[in-house]
């Protein structure tokens, strides 16, 4: 194992930061998207545009996804210090840049959405259940997370501990998307 300032497992305090954000970007979803019958949870501004139902749908494919990568961390090897230097400190990077709507970022092809099914309660459910799972991975993992990293095809390497922030801010992204939706014009 490396000799690194960082702890292989979240600090406490890390793990407060995450379970909160995680927990307040999954409400401030169920709010955006509390008053939309299914005439606007499908509707779509334009046709290179998202509705809500894809916004939360991709979501839910993405931070699935994205959980059976932190599970399976523990089996990566322990980054060397190089590799840990070039992802320290991305964290906060992560909270400031994933939701800004100013710039546009086409994700992969697998986390696209295909709006499985049009049922409003059905599409927030699911990722409901996705984040649960995830809140729990972020209260009780030991995993080593900050010593195992998995690329960002934007940022580069992430520990875990940075792709649980990631997943809250991609949310607090898409809410904010949800919000353009419910302003655009004959909505």
């Amino acid at each position: 194992m490396p000799s690194t300032p960082y702890n292989v497992l979240m600090t406490q305090a890390e793990r407060e930061r995450v379970v909160a954000y995680l927990l307040e970007t999954r409400a401030a979803l169920v709010e955006s998207t509390r008053d939309l019958d299914q005439a606007r949870w499908l509707h779509k501004p334009g046709p290179d545009q998202w509705s809500a139902a894809e916004c939360v749908e991709h979501l839910s494919v993405t931070e699935s996804s994205l959980c059976r990568v932190l599970l399976a961390m523990p089996d990566r090897p322990a980054a060397s210090e190089i590799e840990l230097a070039q992802a320290a400190g991305k964290e906060d990077l992560i909270v400031k840049a994933v939701p800004s709507r100013g710039r546009k970022v086409k994700g992969p092809e697998g986390a696209m959405p295909r709006l499985e099914t049009d049922d409003p309660a059905a599409i927030l459910g699911r990722f409901l259940s996705v984040r649960e799972r995830t809140i729990e991975f972020a209260r009780t993992t030991d995993h080593p997370l900050r010593t195992r990293l998995f690329p960002h095809f934007f940022f580069g390497p992430l520990d875990g501990f940075q792709w649980l922030i990631f997943m809250a801010a991609h949310s607090e992204r898409h809410r904010r998307q949800i919000e353009e939706v419910k302003s655009a014009m004959n909505f």
